[in-house]
């Protein structure tokens, strides 16, 4: 099972790659390693993409942070976000395990994470540089 799951992330990261390479982050924000190591941990790289595991404890939050344009998620528990945008405005989110989300096209603006459930939420993301 572990052995697929890598497999996937890699197909998925390969295919990102073939996207572009221009995929820069929002201006306002550090990307989301930097802004929030303790929950993002980089768990793949090499010069195009990055796979990050972002894991929430309940109640945790991370700090403003951007996303590049071209992404995917790999929803791994189901989970309750709220995000927060720097004008104070929120949205919520429940995302469940086994979701996949794909977004291309822009950088994702500065925002940070709350997870307001009662479990651990863990998801999975590949981003291309």
């Amino acid at each position: 099972m572990i052995k697929r799951k890598v497999k996937n992330i890699a197909l998925i990261a390969s295919g990102l790659c073939i996207l572009g390479a221009t995929n820069g982050l929002a201006e306002d924000a550090p990307n989301a390693a930097e802004a929030s190591p303790e929950v993002y941990k980089i768990i793949g790289e090499n010069e195009q993409w990055r796979v990050l595991e972002a894991t929430w404890q309940p109640g945790q939050e991370d700090e403003f942070h951007s996303h590049p344009a071209d992404r995917v998620s790999l929803i791994q528990t189901d989970c309750h976000l709220q995000f927060t945008m720097p004008d104070g405005s929120t949205r919520e989110s429940e995302p469940r395990a086994g979701g996949v989300t794909v977004r291309t096209g822009k950088p994702m603006p500065s925002h940070k994470a709350k997870n307001v459930g009662d479990t651990v939420c863990v998801i999975r993301l590949v981003e291309l540089k």
